[in-house]
């Protein structure tokens, strides 16, 4: 299991949804589905950070939730419009071409009901990450939910051996190819918890390598929400 090669595919975005469904053995687009049907509502106004090719936002938008899709890969937004007119959905899904390190500029405080990011986090440094939570935090509304699709190490002795032969070749394969690398998730409950985000729900996918967290934005010491 490799998001490195993930990030390879971005180069020939066309490809990029064919690939990623077999990198994670068709797992990954159901998980959209079950975040569409399960976490989002009709009439929502909902940020997909790291929309790529608009999977996610096609869906979310077919539901009645208000898209707004940001994507800092003019390849993938290229892809993600041609998907979006093909569904008669070019209007109902905002698009935007910006890094996520420019959330701070992009957009107002208390703007979504929800978050969504899959697959964006693991790109990130973990400076980016501390920024992105404060800024996600500011741009939801009050008890707003961010739910987070990305990496992580498994636990267990024998899935850590099974993922390590399967990502680590190649991820130096693609990162000689094409400089590119990411890192699963650690700590990230802990860093939601820094941030004032009370977590709802979480799920493990594909041996444990694929993690879902659902979390709620809450005011003051999250301690009190546990009494």
């Amino acid at each position: 299991m490799s998001y490195v090669y993930m990030k390879s595919l971005e180069h020939k975005a066309e490809k990029y949804d064919k690939g990623i469904k077999s990198l994670t053995l068709g797992r990954l687009p159901k998980i959209k589905q079950e975040i569409v049907e399960n976490y989002l509502n009709e009439g929502e106004n909902l940020l997909d950070i790291g929309m790529g090719t608009g999977t996610l936002a096609i869906i979310a938008a077919k539901k009645g939730v208000k898209v707004t899709g940001i994507d800092y890969s003019e390849k993938m937004l290229d892809v993600a419009r041609k998907n979006l007119k093909n569904k008669n959905l070019s209007e109902s899904v905002r698009i935007i071409k910006m890094p996520v390190i420019d959330l701070d500029e992009a957009f107002p405080n208390n703007s979504f009901d929800k978050v969504t990011a899959t697959l964006s986090f693991s790109e990130l440094y973990q400076k980016e990450q501390e920024f992105c939570l404060n800024q996600i935090y500011r741009i939801l509304k009050e008890n707003g939910e961010f739910i987070i699709v990305d990496e992580v190490k498994p636990k267990k002795f024998w899935k850590k051996v099974a993922y390590f032969f399967v990502r680590m070749p190649i991820s130096l394969i693609n990162f000689i190819k094409a400089h590119i690398s990411t890192s699963p998730l650690t700590h990230f409950e802990q860093k939601l918890k820094k941030h004032n985000f009370m977590i709802l729900e979480e799920k493990l996918y594909l041996l444990d390598t694929l993690k879902l967290i659902q979390s709620k934005k809450i005011k003051g010491d999250l301690n009190e929400h546990k009494k």
